[in-house]
């Protein structure tokens, strides 16, 4: 390879070329560096519109979900007894035809079918006289007379109840 010649770099036309080369870069790097610049400000700026609408939206959805959870407890707290469902749960042990099984559990039922549309909280603290009331009452089918008692319930929009017999006679 050969170095160009001395004098040739002391023409004015070369100077004049390479002159307008090194000018023509610095100016050329300046319009990039002021473009680019510009295209990041309006980037930045989008990226900074976006997180400020992003944190609106959490703060509003975190509105909505207190509002859903204090709506949710007050709800809980004004529950009602839509249903109530009663289970013989010992009646295999005296061998008790699954007629006599359906009466008992309809007239338990039928007992407890004055706290429908009660709210749970009501029908709670009158747990005790429904459960003098189901095990005072003596039931009576078949010529034979059957004594429960509870044995648990359980106060949600259903109200169950499980009874157990406790004791079977049969009727003069």
């Amino acid at each position: 390879m050969r170095v160009p010649s001395e004098r040739m770099f002391k023409r004015s036309d070369w100077q004049r070329f390479f002159a307008g080369i090194v000018i023509g870069a610095i100016v050329s790097w300046g319009v990039f560096l002021t473009i680019y610049g510009v295209s990041r400000d309006k980037e930045l700026e989008e990226v900074r519109i976006a997180n400020d609408k992003l944190e609106k939206a959490n703060l509003q959805i975190s509105a909505w979900q207190e509002d859903v959870k204090a709506l949710n407890k007050e709800m809980k707290q004004h529950l009602i007894i839509q249903n109530v469902k009663v289970k013989l749960v010992n009646g295999n042990r005296y061998k008790v035809n699954s007629v006599v099984e359906y009466n008992i559990q309809k007239s338990v039922d039928e007992e407890a079918q004055h706290l429908i549309a009660q709210d749970i909280e009501s029908a709670y603290r009158s747990r005790d006289i429904l459960k003098k009331a189901i095990e005072n009452k003596k039931y009576e089918f078949d010529k034979t007379i059957y004594e429960v008692e509870v044995h648990q319930i359980y106060f949600y929009t259903t109200l169950s109840i499980e009874v157990r017999i406790k004791k079977m006679e049969k009727a003069l």
